[in-house]
């Protein structure tokens, strides 16, 4: 009886060591990230899991916004990367980052889909009558680069000046993020849709036509990263930072579309 006693003690004890063992080898980065950035940092994390034994990147993908929101109220986050400098900025003055950076810059592109039957080949047809427009929600970094084009182009008197209010009341939709809005415009749900040059991938590109933006109006989308101060995992959240600031992370954010921090 006392050998089966200490067998069981035995196997217990190797279990709880054995749990302890996954435990630390499976330490999971949870990192929040702009929509817009799926396809580029699916493939860092991978890089950054290769190069780090026992790491686990999990991705929470949404809207810059609704991501600082969730920061703000203690949701548990390592890594936060959003599409403006405004988001991270917020965080920075509310005390809630240790460290963050410009990460990258982006340009916005019209897109319109293949499907649609309306005349759309410039910026200008977008106020046209009938056209179904597709934004994101006013909040959210990717409609307000959008509505800066639209106001430039007030401004500058190329289409009118009610242009932008002609062009917003044919918006019939509203999404939470700007990818949802390139599946829509490629799915036909709508004709057109303002949104940014590295969206347009994969099989997307086969439903859509690119229509570049008078470079003139057009707006730079400045993307920022930041480490979560109450992050629990701090060492590992600052090597990933580290990894997306390094020419090995600007090179995949490059592939995707993007463009470097530095660009003018």
């Amino acid at each position: 009886m006392q050998k089966i006693n200490h067998a069981i003690v035995l196997s217990f004890f190797l279990l709880c060591t054995c749990l302890a063992f996954n435990s630390q080898a499976e330490e999971q980065l949870v990192v929040s990230a702009a929509s817009s950035l799926k396809d580029a940092f699916a493939e860092i994390g991978r890089a950054f899991e290769q190069d780090h034994p026992g790491k686990k990147v999990s991705f929470n993908f949404a809207g810059s916004n609704q991501l600082a929101n969730q920061i703000e109220q203690g949701a548990p986050v390592d890594v936060f990367a959003s599409a403006d400098m405004a988001c991270i900025k917020r965080l920075v003055n509310k005390n809630l980052t240790s460290e963050y950076a410009v990460l990258a810059k982006n340009k916005m592109i019209m897109i319109v889909s293949k499907s649609s039957k309306m005349k759309i080949d410039a910026l200008p047809d977008i106020a046209g009558k009938g056209v179904r427009l597709i934004v994101p929600v006013k909040q959210v970094p990717a409609a307000i680069y959008a509505r800066q084009i639209l106001t430039n182009a007030d401004q500058a008197g190329m289409y009118g000046a009610d242009f932008s209010s002609r062009v917003m009341s044919n918006a019939v939709s509203e999404e939470p993020d700007v990818r949802m809005v390139v599946m829509k415009v490629a799915m036909g749900e709508g004709d057109a849709g303002i949104v940014y040059a590295s969206d347009v991938t994969g099989d997307m590109r086969n439903k859509l036509r690119v229509i570049a933006l008078p470079g003139q109006l057009n707006a730079v989308a400045e993307y920022g990263v930041a480490i979560v101060k109450n992050s629990s995992h701090q060492d590992t959240a600052k090597a990933f930072y580290n990894l997306l600031l390094s020419p090995k992370g600007e090179s995949i954010l490059v592939k995707s579309g993007l463009l470097p921090a530095q660009t003018k």
